[in-house]
């Protein structure tokens, strides 16, 4: 459990030494070799240092992706504010553009659609977004395939929307963080991290898990979606359902429904269409959820607030 807490707020550092200490301890561990793909992805890169929380508030972009104002090194970029990212990361052509001093050793990753994907890392020593200040920050530098391949794109990953607290996102054009933390009012928490974040919905009067993905602009059920709700899933028509990662684009079997209603942060949102790919993708949240929601459904609305100091989703 420690070890994916520190992976997730960015104490690389902290986890290599936690994972010394423990092969030290219990060389035989299974839980233990399990762990060794993130130890060597992560163990020469140092702590992401957070300076205090402060109340910021930016403009974004009112269509597409969900973009934030970000400074890396004096230089000024828009990135993808992106739950469904562990760590933060840059296209390569990103970090020629930042001038990072990229590492030679290449790791690898397994993106939205499956794909495996090698990486490098890259070290910012300062960032700022809105009124807060970040150092030490790593990202994995990616050279991406298929419909991504050719642009110069940064992502805002879980280590550093930790530290911000969460947003407060208005689908006209503001978002707002870095406040104090405080009470959810009469909201019980339905957000847990497990391998992912991972939101508490409701379908058809049924409770269900979700990976919540606003770095995603479509959303994807998959098979458990279609073991949950077979009866809804025979109502559909065949297709064939594509996933694009930053490696490129996979096919699936697929299940299309007209549309699908979903209980999301309080509010009634919809699919339309719902997409049922035959697929179980952990990165997909294929280990625990029915799918992965993504921001076309928390545009729905006025906006949304992802608060993680009381782990709850609120739609507005």
């Amino acid at each position: 459990m420690l070890a994916r807490v520190y992976i997730r707020s960015g104490q690389y550092a902290r986890f290599a030494s936690l994972y010394e200490e423990w092969r030290r301890l219990l060389p035989e561990s299974e839980l233990l070799r399990s762990e060794r793909e993130d130890y060597d992805k992560f163990r020469q890169r140092p702590n992401q240092i957070n300076g205090p929380r402060k109340p910021s508030r930016l403009r974004h972009q009112v269509d597409g992706y969900p973009m934030l104002p970000i400074v890396i090194d004096t230089h000024a970029e828009e990135f993808i504010f992106d739950t469904g990212a562990w760590q933060s990361g840059v296209t390569d052509r990103m970090a020629r553009k930042l001038g990072l001093v990229v590492s030679d050793v290449a790791r690898s990753l397994t993106d939205i659609a499956g794909n495996r994907v090698s990486f490098r890392t890259a070290t910012a020593r300062d960032v700022t977004i809105g009124n807060m200040r970040f150092q030490n920050v790593s990202f994995a530098v990616i050279s991406p395939q298929g419909p991504l391949a050719e642009v110069e794109l940064g992502i805002i990953g879980m280590p550093l929307i930790l530290a911000m607290g969460g947003i407060t996102w208005s689908n006209d054009g503001s978002a707002t963080f870095g406040d104090a933390p405080r009470p959810s009012p009469a909201r019980e928490a339905n957000l847990v991290f497990d391998g992912r974040l991972v939101v508490r919905a409701s379908v058809l009067d049924r409770f269900v898990n979700a990976s919540l993905d606003t770095g995603a602009n479509t959303t994807e059920l998959n098979a458990n979606f279609a073991d949950m709700f077979p009866d809804v899933v025979a109502k559909g028509r065949k297709a064939s359902g594509s996933i694009t990662g930053i490696g490129g684009t996979q096919t699936y079997e697929a299940i299309e429904l007209a549309e699908l209603r979903i209980l999301l942060g309080g509010q009634p949102v919809i699919a339309r269409p719902a997409v049922v790919t035959m697929q179980r993708h952990a990165t997909g949240g294929g280990a625990c959820c029915i799918g992965n929601l993504g921001h076309d459904l928390l545009k729905q609305g006025a906006g949304f607030t992802i608060d993680l100091t009381t782990m709850t989703l609120v739609l507005r």
